[in-house]
Parts: structure tokens; C-alpha cells; sequence
């Protein structure tokens, strides 16, 4: 499976990016499966329900499951259990791994870079990012390439070209 992470600050517009990323894609005929990092508490299940009550009664793992979707909620044990190799090892066989977030990690990633955002960009310290999305005016000052947010062909094609020699 070939990984791409998509970073950037907060409200920069990553999960929009996404989302058209993984359109395009699935129109290459390209299998996507996503990891989307949170730094709050996850919880879908309500309070109640069968696998609610379940998991809260002990179990470390519950599988909610119906014909078209299941879900799966698995107790977090140590801190292995929430690395981006482990959940990557968690996914069935894709084309192609888009993770949201763990900007930490060491897989390569694109940065979406929002013109108006008074942080600086993750890429003048980040080795991993190799490309720059942005949404208003290219970036001074960089070698990297960069696209503009809405040509999603143009940053799909960057993507398998930069993970063809993994």
C-alpha cells in the first residue's frame, strides 16, 4: 500500500482535499482507504446502544456491523496501538493510504497551506513534505512543488508519480 499524508493547520481545508482526492481516484480505479488523526476523545456510539454497552462493559474490541458498513471500536491499550504504522496494519489491502494528520510521522506528506493563516508553514521544517497545496497565491521562497487547491487531476498525478518509486 502506498501512504500520502495530508497535513496543514487547522480549518487550512485538508478534509475538503480529501474528500476530492479520493473521488478522483476512485475514478483512476484506485482503491483509497483514509486515517484521520483527532486530538479529542472519539466516540460514534451513544450511550444505550448494543455496542455502547458492550464495549463499555469491557470488551477490547466491538464490531458494529450491518450488510453495508461495520464499525469497529477497539480499546487503545498502549501507546503502540495508536501509531500510524500499527492502524496502517489495521486496513485491508488499498492502492492507496491517505492520512489526515500525524504530522509527525515519517511518511511523506503535502501540505495544504492556507495564505491567510498567521502560523508558519510545516513544510520550512517538515523534510517529508514534498508538495504545497495552496488555495490563493503560489509560495515564495520554496523549491517544492506546488498546486493550486482545485486542480485535483494535477495533484493526483503529483501523488502517483511521488509514490511510484516506493
Amino acid at each position: 500500500m502506498k501512504i500520502i499524508g495530508v497535513v496543514g493547520w487547522k480549518d487550512s481545508g485538508k478534509t475538503t482535499l480529501i474528500e476530492k482526492l479520493i473521488k478522483e481516484f476512485n475514478l483512476r480505479n484506485l482503491t483509497v482507504s483514509t486515517i484521520k488523526h483527532s486530538h479529542h476523545n472519539v466516540s460514534l456510539d451513544r450511550q444505550g446502544t448494543d455496542s455502547f454497552r458492550h464495549f463499555n462493559a469491557g470488551a477490547k474490541e466491538t464490531i458494529l456491523a450491518s450488510d453495508t458498513k461495520r464499525i469497529k471500536f477497539s480499546k487503545t491499550i498502549s501507546e503502540h496501538e495508536t501509531s500510524l504504522d500499527y492502524l496502517i496494519k489495521q486496513i485491508c489491502p488499498v492502492d492507496i493510504v491517505i492520512v489526515e494528520g500525524f504530522k509527525v510521522s515519517g511518511h511523506r506528506k503535502v501540505e495544504v497551506v492556507n495564505n491567510i493563516s498567521q502560523k508558519k508553514p510545516l513544510y520550512e521544517t517538515d523534510k517529508t513534505i514534498c508538495g504545497l497545496i495552496f488555495n490563493q497565491n503560489k509560495i515564495e521562497n520554496t523549491v517544492l512543488p506546488q498546486f493550486e487547491r482545485d486542480n485535483i487531476e494535477k495533484i493526483c498525478d503529483f501523488i502517483v508519480k511521488t509514490l511510484e518509486g516506493e
